[in-house]
C-alpha cells in the first residue's frame, strides 16, 4: 500500500485531469434538494431517483412543503424508490427536523447535519462537498469503498475507516472533487466486475488488488503526462449502472410489499434496541458483490453469524482477523480434499462472490448473540424471491442446498434449466454425515464447464 500511497499526489493529478468536474450524479438545484436525492439514492439507481425528483421537486419545492406532507400522498409521489413507504414517512421527519433545528436551510457543517434523522456522514459529505465545495471529509460510496483497497489506498473494509485513511492521505484541498472523480471512475471504468484496466488512468499505478488475470502491457514508452487518456472515461455522465441495480430493478416491487415494509419496521426497531448483526450497510452485501446478470452458483446459508465481527452479509463468510468459525473450517478441509486448494488462514469469501458466486443467506439479519432471533419476520419469503428470481432470470446456475432447510427450497428452482447440488452441511453436528467427501466444489465446476461456463477459482481468496 505504501507504494501507492507516495503516489497520492499523481493519483490526485490524474482524477483531475480525466474528471475535471466530477460531481454527484443526481439533479438538484438547491442543497436541501441534494439532501432529498441523497437520501432517496439509497438502493436506488441515481437515473430512477433523477425520474422521481423531476416532478417530485415541483410539487414540494422546499423542506416545510415535504414537513407538511401527506404521508400516503407522498408515498405514491415516491413509487418507483425502492423502499418508497418506508422513505416517505423517514422522509416527512428529516424535513421536520430540517425546519424545526435550522429553519429549512442545510447546515454547512458535518457535525450538524448527522443529527438530523437519517442523515449519516456519506450523505452529509455528499451535499456539503458538492453544494458547498467544504471539506467535510471525502465521500465514500459502494464504488470508493471498493476502489480504494483495490488501489491500495486503504486496507479497511469499512466506508467509516475507508474514509478516515483517505483523509490522512489526500491533501484537504482535493477532497471535495476526489470522492466524486473516484466514484465516477469506478462507476465506469473501475467497475465491480471486469475492471477495464487497459483503459484506466491507473494502470501504470495500481496494484490491482482482488483483480484476476494478467495485467494489460502498456506501451514501452508510456507516460501519462504525454497525453495517454482514458477512452472510456466520461466528463460526464447520468445514470448508475452499479452492481446492486438489477437486483434493485426486480425486486422494488417485492419489497414495497406491506410484509417487507413491516420486516424494516422490525429491523429498525431491532436496532435501536439491541446490537444486530450484520451492520445496516452490510445487509445486502450479497448482492452488491454479486451482479445478478453473472450469477453462475448460488451457496444457501441460513441465519448471519450472531458473535460480535462474524457477520458481513456473505454466508459462511467472516471478515479477516477473525476467528474461522467450524463450519467454514469444514468448508476448507473438503476444498483442500476435493481439489487440493489448501485452506487460506482467514475465513473471507468475497473472492467466491466476485466470480459469480451469491452467497445467499435465507435470513439477512439477526440480533447480537440469539441465533435465529430474526427468523420468521419476513426474510425469508423475500429470500424466496430472490431465489425464483435467479431461476428465471438466469440462464444456468448451480444451486447449492446444504442441509434440511436449504433442501426445502429446490422446489423455487426451475430443474430443467438449472443444476441442483444437494448435501449435508458442514457443521459440525453434521459434517462427518456426508459433507466429507461429498466433492462439492468440483461437481460445481463440472456442471460450469458442462453448461459452457466459466468455472470458479476456489482459490482465489484474497483478504481485500
Amino acid at each position: 500500500m505504501s507504494d501507492t500511497i507516495a503516489q497520492i499526489d499523481e493519483i490526485v493529478a490524474r482524477l483531475r485531469d480525466a474528471y475535471p468536474n466530477a460531481t454527484y450524479e443526481l439533479n438538484w438545484t438547491t442543497p436541501e434538494e441534494m439532501l432529498v436525492a441523497t437520501f432517496l439514492a439509497a438502493q436506488t439507481t441515481d437515473k430512477k431517483v433523477n425520474e422521481v425528483t423531476a416532478s417530485l421537486f415541483k410539487k414540494y419545492p422546499n423542506p416545510q412543503a415535504f414537513a407538511d406532507a401527506d404521508v400516503k400522498e407522498l408515498e405514491q409521489d415516491l413509487v418507483g424508490v425502492s423502499f418508497h413507504r418506508k422513505k416517505s414517512k423517514a422522509l416527512k421527519k428529516l424535513n421536520q427536523d430540517l425546519v424545526n433545528r435550522f429553519g429549512g436551510k442545510v447546515p454547512r457543517d458535518i457535525n450538524q447535519m448527522i443529527k438530523l434523522k437519517g442523515v449519516a456522514r456519506k450523505s452529509a459529505n455528499v451535499v456539503l462537498n458538492c453544494c458547498f465545495d467544504i471539506p467535510s471529509g471525502v465521500i465514500v460510496d459502494t464504488h470508493v469503498k471498493r476502489n480504494s483497497p483495490r488501489m491500495g489506498l486503504s486496507t479497511q473494509t469499512t466506508p467509516e475507516k475507508i474514509e478516515r485513511d483517505l483523509m490522512k492521505i489526500v491533501p484537504k484541498e482535493h477532497w471535495t472533487h476526489f470522492g466524486p472523480a473516484m466514484i465516477i471512475h469506478g462507476r465506469y471504468t473501475c467497475t465491480a466486475r471486469n475492471p477495464n484496466c487497459a483503459e484506466c488512468i491507473f494502470l501504470d499505478l495500481c496494484p490491482r488488488n482482488d483483480v484476476s488475470g494478467r495485467r494489460p502491457a502498456l506501451p514501452a514508452d508510456f507516460k501519462y503526462k504525454d497525453g495517454w487518456r482514458s477512452s472510456a472515461a466520461p466528463a460526464a455522465k447520468t445514470g448508475d449502472a452499479g452492481v446492486i441495480d438489477g437486483w434493485v430493478e426486480h425486486l422494488a416491487e417485492e419489497m414495497d410489499k406491506p410484509y417487507f415494509q413491516r420486516l424494516v419496521e422490525f429491523v429498525d426497531d431491532e436496532r435501536g434496541n439491541h446490537q444486530v448483526f450484520p451492520p445496516e450497510d452490510e445487509v445486502f452485501a450479497a448482492f452488491s458483490m454479486t451482479p445478478l446478470e453473472e450469477v453462475k452458483v448460488v451457496l444457501l446459508g441460513q441465519d448471519p453469524y450472531h458473535d460480535d465481527d462474524q457477520a458481513h452479509g456473505l454466508c459462511f463468510s467472516v471478515r479477516p482477523n477473525i476467528k474461522i468459525p467450524p463450519s467454514l473450517r469444514n468448508m476448507y478441509k473438503e476444498l483442500k480434499t476435493d481439489v487440493g486448494v489448501s485452506p487460506p488462514k482467514h475465513g473471507y469469501l468475497a473472492g467466491w462472490a466476485r466470480q459469480g458466486v451469491l452467497m445467499l443467506n435465507t435470513v439477512l439479519t439477526v440480533r447480537a448473540h440469539e441465533a435465529n432471533s430474526h427468523q420468521k419476520k419476513g426474510w425469508e419469503t423475500f429470500t424466496d424471491e430472490v431465489i425464483k428470481l435467479v431461476s428465471r432470470e438466469c440462464d444456468h446456475v448451480v444451486f447449492i442446498l446444504w442441509g434440511t432447510s436449504a433442501k426445502k427450497k429446490a422446489k423455487l428452482i426451475n430443474k430443467r434449466k438449472h443444476t441442483i447440488l444437494k448435501g449435508t452441511h458442514p457443521s459440525p453436528l453434521s459434517a462427518s454425515r456426508g459433507f466429507f467427501g461429498s466433492k462439492p466444489y468440483s461437481e460445481v465446476n463440472a456442471a460450469l464447464r458442462k453448461a459452457g461456463q466459466a468455472e470458479i477459482d476456489w482459490g482465489q481468496l484474497p483478504t481485500h
